[in-house]
């Protein structure tokens, strides 16, 4: 076999390993990234909810506290009339 043939050969198939790992490298680093996308979306949407949540539960504790405050107005409305 021709020494110069022999060196392309091998030139050739070192080439198209390094594009095949280059390839398989880039699959991976996109699946990855695929995935964590995906997992900060889940937290952000969680986030989201949990926001939504605590405001609910914010207007509520403060309509308690509007309706303590009354009942403590009340109280006092009552004991100074006797």
């Amino acid at each position: 076999m021709d020494p110069l043939l022999m060196v392309g050969s091998w030139a050739a198939a070192i080439l198209a390993v390094a594009g095949f790992g280059r390839l398989l490298w880039k699959t991976f680093v996109a699946a990855v990234e695929k995935v964590i996308a995906e997992a900060i979306g889940r937290v952000w949407t969680d986030m989201d909810q949990i926001e939504e949540r605590l405001s609910k539960l914010e207007v509520a504790v403060q309509f308690m506290r509007e309706q303590l405050d009354d009942l403590r107005e009340m109280m006092r409305a009552h004991i100074q009339e006797d």
